[in-house]
Formats: C-alpha cells, structure tokens, sequence
C-alpha cells in the first residue's frame, strides 16, 4: 500500500540510428560519400536566391565519365566501384572549397560553383578535372584509363532556376560528348533545337527502315588480273522524303549511337543478298558492317538468316570492318569471325591504313582481302612517296595472302600504276 511508481523503458538506438541512416541516405551517395540529387538541388537553391548582384555568377557543370562501362563489364562492379570512389575523390580535391561536388547516380557527377569570376576560372577547373580523371586508376593491379565530358550552364546568363540549368547543363554535357569526347562545351541557345532535330532524325531513321524509303547503290570491284568484274559493294541510302538522298555519313552515326544500326544492317544484308542472287548472276556482294556488330554474338544468326531467307550462298558473301573492330574483345572476335568463315563468307578490313591495325593484327584474326583507303590512290600519280607507301601495302598484303583491293580508283594511269603492282 506504500505509494511508488511502475513503468516501462524501451531502447529506441537503433530507431534513433534507423533515422539518422535515414537522413544521411536521403542527402548523401551511399557509395561515395558525396552530396546526392536532393541535397544538391537544395544547395544550388540556396546559391540561386543569392544572385542579387550582377556581379555575382555561379556554374553548373555536369559530368559523365566516357568508356566507363566496359570497366564493369571487363572487370565487374566492384572494379567500377573503385574508379567512381577514386573519381569523386580526385573532383573533390581539383574543386578544393570553391564548390559543391554531387554523384547524381551511375557515373554522372555535378559540380556547383557559386561566385565565379570568369569563364576561365570555369574552364581552368574543367582543364584540372579532365587531366585528373585520365591518369591511370590501378584496380586489381590492372591499370584502367577513362575518360570524362563536361557540359556548363551559367546563371543568370542561361537561366535563374534550378530545372533550367540542370537541363541547359545536361544539354550541354550531350554536345560535348557528341562532339568527340574527354572536353567541355558551354550551353548556348540554339543547342536544345539541335538535340529536337536530332530527336526527329532518329523517330525518321526509323520509319525509314520500315517503309522502303532507303536504297542499295553498288559499286563495282574490277579484277586486274581477268580484266572483269568479279563483285560489287553494297552501298546505303536514304531517299528522305524531304531533304533527298542522304549519304551513310549523314546517318550513320546516327544509327550507330541510337542501336538502330542492326536493324538498318539487317535491311542492308537481306536486301544485298536478295539483289545478288536475282539480278548478278556470278558475283560477290560485300556489306559494311559497324564495330559493334562485331561485338555481337547473335550477329552469326543474323547472317544465317539473310542467307537462308533469300538463298544466296555463302561463299558469294563478304563482309567489311573497319581496321579498329577487332580490337575490343578480342578473344570474342575471333570466335565470332571463326564462325562467320566457317558458312564460307569472307571477311574484308575496310578502309586500310586509316585506322590502329599491326603485323599482329593481320596474323592473329581470319581476314581474307584489305581494302586499301582511297586517300591513298588519289596522290598517286603526283606523288613517288605516296605510290611508294601503296605499293608496300600492296606487299604487305600479299605477304599475307590476303586478296588486296585499291578503292577509289578513277583515271586509266591509276589503274596502270596499280596494276603493274
């Protein structure tokens, strides 16, 4: 009957902790410790409503590392994990306290700098980071080599709100790795209307392919030796409907950067060997493919299917890769061209000389002709140096059996010269 008290006690650690974690996660990039979207977006925010003076300016740069995604598929993940750790520490030490440095996910980063004095205090930093970022990172004792693009958004030059300068940034970034890679581009107007042609070239790539708009031009290869021709290049076009016929080049790349390239080679192969088997009694038809077709291991089945489809055997069959498509993976590009030799189709480097290839190179894979570069052939009759570098290449081609072809050839003195080599 005395009076006194009766209660309960609960341990709340790990909610406080929970919560805490929270917090931390919801402003900061697990991986590498850096600021995250939110808390970023919060900063530049708070640098925004600052500007009062004209003075005053900030930049947003944004970054996006450039061959970073074969480190994880060459290496793995954790590998990649490394490098975007290493990454953010060397952006952390070239921007020092001048700014803010975010992992926005992936291998995209930003960097905020509130009162910027120049654009080349701007382009200083960009000159650091990109120095920095392709110095060797040793990971499992292998060195591995990246690259990185910056895009830059000025307020209030650009915009004075955060949705515009993350966009104008972002459209920026596009444009400098668009433009070649491991450089900086500064957003101006008239870069946004370019990313919507762009956009709408690619929705017509499409609906080219669909609807019969492109075409096959051949080009003829003349046999020196029975003075005939023996087989004709597959060259592609694009009846646009309203800019006319596009050369490759203006497409391309396109095709290329969108993944609409196997389907555009798909066409180009059902469609050559359809014409050759129908209207070139006797002759080859050769098609370029892209680098990475090479990388691809149904593109054996895709080959099998144009033949079989139309029926044009194999042997009358050749495919064109430029000198640098076996140099990635090379192991599986072997594999791959094994077995695109063993349906009896044979396998050109295109445009010779132009590109890394080695001694060890031509050895190593099952090549069965070269295809000299016509930059080449154009200097020949004015120049001995030129028709002295043609005819080693011819030499070395034969050195190793391989059918060799001149292209571009034009006037009746170039085709002499070539043929007395």
């Amino acid at each position: 009957g005395k009076p006194g008290f009766r209660g309960t006690a609960t341990d709340v650690t790990h909610e406080v902790e929970a919560n805490a974690r929270v917090h931390y996660l919801s402003h900061f990039d697990e991986l590498t410790g850096l600021p995250n979207r939110f808390q970023m977006k919060e900063f530049l925010q708070g640098k925004l409503s600052e500007l009062t003076v004209s003075e005053q300016a900030l930049a947003i740069i944004m970054l996006d590392l450039d061959m970073f995604k074969p480190v994880n598929d060459l290496y793995g993940h954790p590998a990649g994990d490394e490098v975007l750790n290493e990454v953010s520490g060397r952006l952390r030490r070239c921007v020092d306290n001048s700014g803010l440095v975010a992992r926005l996910g992936g291998d995209e980063f930003t960097i905020l700098l509130p009162d910027i004095v120049s654009r080349e205090s701007v382009e200083k930093l960009c000159r650091c980071i990109i120095a920095d970022v392709n110095r060797p990172f040793i990971v499992q004792e292998n060195e591995i080599f990246i690259g990185v693009s910056l895009g830059i958004a000025l307020a209030p030059d650009d915009a004075s709100n955060v949705t515009d300068l993350l966009r104008f940034s972002d459209i920026a970034l596009y444009g400098a790795k668009n433009s070649g890679r491991n450089n900086w581009l500064f957003y101006q107007r008239d870069m946004g209307e370019k990313i919507v042609q762009r956009r709408e070239m690619e929705h017509e790539l499409r609906e080219a392919i669909r609807n019969n708009q492109l075409f096959l031009a051949y080009q003829p290869r003349y046999d020196v030796g029975t003075a005939q021709i023996n087989s004709v290049e597959a060259l592609v076009r694009w009846q646009h409907p309203r800019r006319g016929t596009l050369m490759p080049d203006q497409f391309i790349p396109l095709a290329e950067e969108t993944g609409l390239i196997f389907a555009l080679s798909d066409w180009v192969m059902q469609k050559a060997c359809e014409d050759t088997l129908n209207y070139l009694p006797t002759l080859a038809v050769s098609v370029n493919i892209s680098a990475s077709e090479l990388q691809d291991k149904g593109f054996c089945k895709r080959i099998v299917a144009a033949l079989e489809q139309t029926g044009l055997k194999g042997d009358r069959l050749e495919i064109e890769v430029t000198e640098n498509a076996a140099l990635h993976n090379p192991e599986q590009t072997q594999q791959i061209m094994q077995q695109i030799k063993s349906m009896g189709v044979r396998i050109l480097i295109d445009d010779f000389g132009t590109g890394y290839a080695s001694l060890s190179y031509l050895r190593s894979f099952p090549f069965d002709g070269i295809k000299l570069d016509k930059s080449f052939i154009f200097p020949m009759t004015d120049s001995k140096q030129a028709r002295l570098i043609v005819e080693n290449m011819i030499g070395l081609g034969k050195a190793y059996s391989l059918n060799v072809t001149a292209e571009g050839v034009e006037t009746l003195l170039q085709l002499e010269q070539l043929s007395s080599l």
